[in-house]
Parts: C-alpha cells; sequence; structure tokens
C-alpha cells in the first residue's frame, strides 16, 4: 500500500479510510472509521520514504508507545501503535476543531486574556509530558487544536522526537517549524524540557501580537537570527499587553536556556497569578463571545475547585490517620531493608531476535538475572536465535531472577530443508544477519549471497565506528539475487558542533558550550582592545566538530592599561580652541575647550609598548 493513497481502504480489518486531513514531510493523517468501537479516529501513517530506515522506524514505534502513555484533558490520546500490509501508523483520538495557527490567522492578535488560557493549556500539556521524560521538540500552532468548546489539544507527542534526524531544519523545507523551534535545536545543540518552553513562548507572542518574533526569506536566516538577535518586545509590537503578560513571554524566549522558565510549571503558575490580579480589575461589558464563553468556562472551573476544598477539608483528617498509619509501615519496612540490604530493580531487556550469547550477556549482566536456555525447532527463525522469552521485556524484577528463553534449533527436519531448499527458485537468497558487524564482514557475506548493498554513515554512541546499526531488509528476508540490501553504518560517535564564542561574556560562552553539550575548561585574561571581559580567543575553532563534554579553553580580554597626561593650553590662545590628538596615527581626541580648561587625555596601549602622540591646537 501507497502511504499517500489509502482513502477506500481498511487497515487490519477494523479502521476504514474515509478521507485525508492532512499531510507533511513525516506522515500522512487520515480520518477514519473504528468498526470495532464505532467511534472515529485520526490515523497518522508513516511515509513510505522513512519506513526503510530501521532506526527511524524503531523510534517513532518507541516514541509513540511512549506518548500513548500520557493521559492529559490537553494532549490528543494516542490509542495505539502498529504495523500492517507495510505501514507503519499511529491511531489517536479524532478531535474537531481548527488548528491554532488558522485560529490565529482568522482573528488576529487574540485578547491577552484568552492567550493567556491558551498558554497556560499548552502549558499543562507540557507538564504532563515533561513529567513522564517525554519531550515535544515541536510545539508549533499548527500542532495545537481549538476545539470548538474552547478546550486546547495538543498533537504530536514523541513523533517529533522519534524523527529528529529526518526533521532537521534546512532551506524552507521545514519554514512552519522554524519559527518556533529554540535556537538550541536550530544550532543542533542540547535540547531538553526548556526547548519546548521557548516554542510555547514564541506561541504566546504570537497569539498576543499577530506576528513572530523573528521572521525571514527562508529556515536558515531566521535560525540565525534567533543565535544573533534579541527579539522585539512584544509590548512595543502591542502596546495593550500588560507588562506583567509581555515579561512572561519574552522571559520563555530568551535566546539562553538557564534564563528562560526552567519547568513548564513554573510558567503556568506565573501566568495564573497575572489571570487572577485581572480578575480584580475593572473592564467593559462583554460583547466579545468569546470571552464570555471562556469567562463562563473559568468560572465553572473555579467552582469545581471549590467543591474539590471542600471535599478536601472532609478529608483531611482521615488523610492525617492514613498518614501516620503509612509513616508506621514505611518504618517497618526501612527497618527491614537496614537487615536485610535493599532490593534494587533491574530492567528485563528485549532478547527477542538476538543470538543465545546477546541474550545470555544482556540478561545477567544488566539485570543480573539467572537464565535457563530451552531449544526448539523452527522453520522461521535462524539457528541460535532466541524466539521469545517467558518475562516481558521493560518490566522490573529483583536481582537473580530465574527467566526462561527458548533459542531456535533451526529447521522442524534437516533432511526435508534441505530437500525443501531444493526445490526454491533458484534465484531466491535469504537476507543474512549483519547488524552489529563489521562492514568488511556484512559485504562479503552480501557479495557470497550475491547482493547489491547501499550504505548511508551515521553518528552513534552505542555502535562502534564501521559496525552495521541496522538493515533493510531485515535478517531472514528471502528476496531475489542482485536486489539491494539497505546498510545504516556508525561513523563513531556523535560528535558536538563548537559555537563561536567571539565577543561573548563568559557566563555566555558557558552557556553556549553547555548547550552545545560541551563544557568550559581553562579561562584566562589576557590584554587586549576588544571590549573588557568578552572571549577573544579559544581552544577549539568555531564550527568544528569534537568529542561530546569535551573542554574549551577561553581567553577573556581584560582591556588595555590606560596613560595619563594633561595637555595646557598656551596663555596666548584664543578663549576657545580645538584640540586634536593622535596616538599612533589614529585620532582619539578631536574636541573645543576653554583656554583656561587642563585638558586631561587617556591613551591604551599593551604593556610595555611605545606610544607616539602628536598633538595639535588649532
Amino acid at each position: 500500500m501507497n502511504s499517500d493513497y489509502l482513502v477506500g481502504t481498511v487497515l487490519e480489518n477494523r479502521y476504514e479510510i474515509l478521507e485525508m486531513i492532512g499531510s507533511g514531510g513525516m506522515a500522512t493523517v487520515y480520518k477514519a472509521k473504528c468498526r470495532v468501537l464505532n467511534r472515529f479516529v485520526a490515523i497518522k501513517v508513516l511515509k513510505d520514504s522513512l519506513k526503510y530506515d530501521a532506526d527511524v522506524v524503531k523510534r517513532f514505534n518507541a516514541e509513540s508507545r511512549a506518548a500513548a502513555g500520557l493521559s492529559h484533558p490537553n494532549i490528543v490520546q494516542v490509542y495505539d501503535v502498529s504495523e500492517a500490509d507495510g505501514l507503519d501508523y499511529i491511531v489517536m483520538e479524532y478531535v474537531e476543531g481548527v488548528t491554532l495557527k488558522d485560529y490565529i490567522k482568522s482573528r488576529g492578535a487574540l485578547s491577552w486574556e484568552e492567550a493567556c488560557d491558551i498558554a497556560v493549556q499548552i502549558g499543562k500539556a507540557l507538564e504532563c509530558a515533561h513529567k513522564n521524560h517525554i519531550i515535544h521538540k515541536d510545539i508549533k500552532p499548527h500542532n495545537v487544536i481549538v476545539k470548538r468548546d474552547g478546550m486546547i489539544k495538543v498533537a504530536d507527542f514523541g513523533i517529533a522526537q522519534a524523527v529528529t534526524t529526518e526533521t532537521r531544519v534546512a532551506g524552507n523545507s521545514n519554514l512552519g517549524s522554524v519559527h518556533y523551534v529554540s535556537p538550541e535545536q536550530g544550532r543542533g545543540g542540547y535540547t531538553d524540557e526548556r526547548s519546548d518552553i521557548y516554542s510555547l513562548g514564541v506561541v504566546f507572542y504570537e497569539m498576543l501580537t499577530g506576528t513572530l518574533p523573528f521572521d525571514g526569506e527562508n529556515a536558515v536566516a531566521i535560525a540565525l537570527m534567533k543565535l544573533e538577535k534579541e527579539p522585539q518586545d512584544c509590548r512595543i509590537v502591542n502596546p495593550s499587553i500588560p507588562d506583567s503578560v509581555g515579561k512572561i513571554v519574552m522571559k520563555a524566549i530568551s535566546k539562553e536556556q538557564y534564563a528562560r522558565y526552567q519547568t513548564a510549571t513554573e510558567m503556568i503558575e506565573d501566568i495564573e497569578a497575572v489571570s487572577k490580579i485581572s480578575t480584580h480589575e475593572e473592564k467593559t461589558p462583554a460583547d466579545d463571545e468569546r470571552f464570555e464563553t471562556r469567562r463562563i468556562g473559568l468560572k465553572r472551573i473555579e467552582e469545581r475547585k471549590i467543591m474539590r476544598k471542600k471535599k478536601g477539608d472532609k478529608q483531611k483528617k482521615l488523610l492525617i490517620i492514613l498518614g501516620a498509619v503509612i509513616l508506621a509501615f514505611a518504618a517497618f519496612f526501612a527497618a527491614g531493608s537496614m537487615l536485610s540490604g535493599t532490593a534494587q530493580l533491574y530492567k528485563v531487556p528485549d532478547v527477542v531476535g538476538k543470538t543465545e550469547e546477546e541474550a545470555e550477556i544482556l540478561l545477567t549482566e544488566e539485570a543480573k538475572m539467572k537464565v535457563t536456555v530451552e531449544r526448539e525447532k523452527s522453520d522461521e527463525v535462524e539457528k541460535g536465535i532466541v524466539i521469545r522469552q517467558n518475562i516481558e521485556a521493560d518490566r522490573m524484577v529483583k536481582q537473580n531472577r530465574k527467566i526462561t528463553i527458548w533459542v531456535s534449533a533451526g529447521e522442524e527436519d534437516e533432511e526435508d530443508g534441505n530437500k525443501e531448499k531444493e526445490k526454491k527458485d533458484e534465484n531466491e537468497v535469504s537476507v543474512p544477519r549483519l547488524t552489529n558487524m563489521p562492514l568488511e564482514k556484512a559485504e562479503a557475506l552480501l557479495e557470497e549471497a550475491e547482493l547489491e548493498y547501499e550504505i548511508t554513515y551515521k553518528e552513534s554512541n552505542s555502535v562502534d565506528a564501521g559496525n552495521v546499526m541496522s538493515q533493510y531488509p531485515t535478517s531472514g528476508e528471502t528476496v531475489k539475487a542482485g536486489d539491494t540490501v539497505k546498510l545504516v553504518v556508525s561513523s563513531g560517535e556523535e560528535k558536538a558542533t563548537v559555537p563561536n564564542l567571539s565577543g561573548y561574556t563568559k557566563e555566555k560562552a558557558e552557556s553556549a558550550l553547555i548547550s552545545a553539550g560541551l563544557s568550559i575548561g581553562t579561562v584566562t585574561e589576557a590584554e587586549n582592545a576588544a571590549a573588557k571581559g568578552t572571549v577573544t580567543e579559544q581552544s577549539q575553532p568555531a564550527d568544528t566538530k569534537v568529542s561530546r563534554g569535551t573542554k574549551v579553553n577561553i581567553t577573556v580580554s581584560k582591556g588595555l592599561p590606560k596613560k595619563n597626561f594633561t595637555v595646557s593650553i598656551p596663555d596666548d590662545s584664543p578663549d576657545v580652541v580645538n584640540v586634536k590628538v593622535v596616538a599612533n596615527g589614529k585620532t582619539i581626541h578631536d574636541r573645543d575647550h576653554a583656554k583656561t580648561e587642563d585638558v586631561s587625555i587617556d591613551v591604551q596601549a599593551h604593556s610595555g609598548t611605545t606610544v607616539k602622540v602628536d598633538v595639535y591646537i588649532d
């Protein structure tokens, strides 16, 4: 099936594809009807061009499953992650409404009250995700849906992370996203929860002003603006924005990560505090229908809070009693732990598809488990490869927990198997297992199997340089002789790009290095004509690739020492004269002075050097 032409088809005999509702560089989105639960759903299908990258598909599925664990009123719910008919797709909650981008386009700048309300809802979605260690990385109004009742829904959690290597900003291909991504994302630096906060700040700015902090002809120009310029204050663009609201926005879009809100919770609290203050201010009659709807909605929220508080007061005494009991039990078990030793838990690795040797190493060394191996004949799984395990992956277990793995003993009957092979088309070959294998050995196996191959190199911190990271088709698949196998090969550890620190203060340089995955080394002061306290030299040249964590030494200007002398104006001069001072051929003073005035001149020069000074009077 082609991921771009699915209307009228049925996936897994369950999801009837009704219409296409969106398409991007990564996926196509369809509206579908679930025949089992009789409800509408949205299905996001990974583009065909990406499904051959095993690493992308693996992370697409892993991150999407992680996002499926998020449950929050302001997050589009992920129901299922599946693969069928050669398609990788996600089944999600179908939300009727418009994107926040279209909402802003149709209405222009929103009232600051409405913008605050929407920003809080987006912030709460981020708060939930960040507490579950998921960073969105692509917050923009295009990914925010405004429902008819005013509820906000944020989409695509986890998916932006899953295909970072494919969605890196370049040219005009991602012009919609580049306006909202943080400066550290634009330069390929270290990203964390504060990167999402920056993006929310840009969305907040756009809601309040109807414009963006930075705009340009292409993605590169916009990314450079973010690194080199400060955004115009939103209160200048729209003077009706209260100062307290403007400060929140400008803090959120600070260029440096340390200067922003450190958590979504902090930002939410500030916005809600501003909103509470505003409720005591006098307002004009609510002739705006949207504002009135939101006012009623907020009132209901406050009523629910009051009800919860009353219920909480009734339960407080009971909770105190229960708390005492819990503390007693905690003390009992803590004492028991001190006597018997704390029981450490280990995560069970997924060893299905690995060799017996690999599986035993993973289970015994990483999970500290005791392994029992059972042999099982199989026509489908290559001999020596794990077929299944009796404790599911990712489960937490205590040390020395027993686990059984079933390893393929090969085909059901070797003689019958040989006969079956003879029956096969002579042009059919089985793709060998190549992952974690040196490229030279992989090439030899492919040539022996009469298969062509294409190689793509990619940085990796987990796979040794020169070893195969992933392959497509995967091992064991039957293909025709002469077919091409795509290999992704490790080019070595993931490198960091050294930023240009020239002109930065020590603090700003350190922040830039940390954002790039590096650290500051020795800081030396030296005489220099550059502004005092700014970086003049760095041990690693800008834009070079180095190992992450590398220390970069810097030299900071301490300015030049000053020499002072006084120019005395002759008594027979006019009442006002022009005094011009030239130091080593450069004019450093040229002003009119009264005859009675003593003219004091400062000359800067490196220690131990001679400066020729010429003084001209009229």
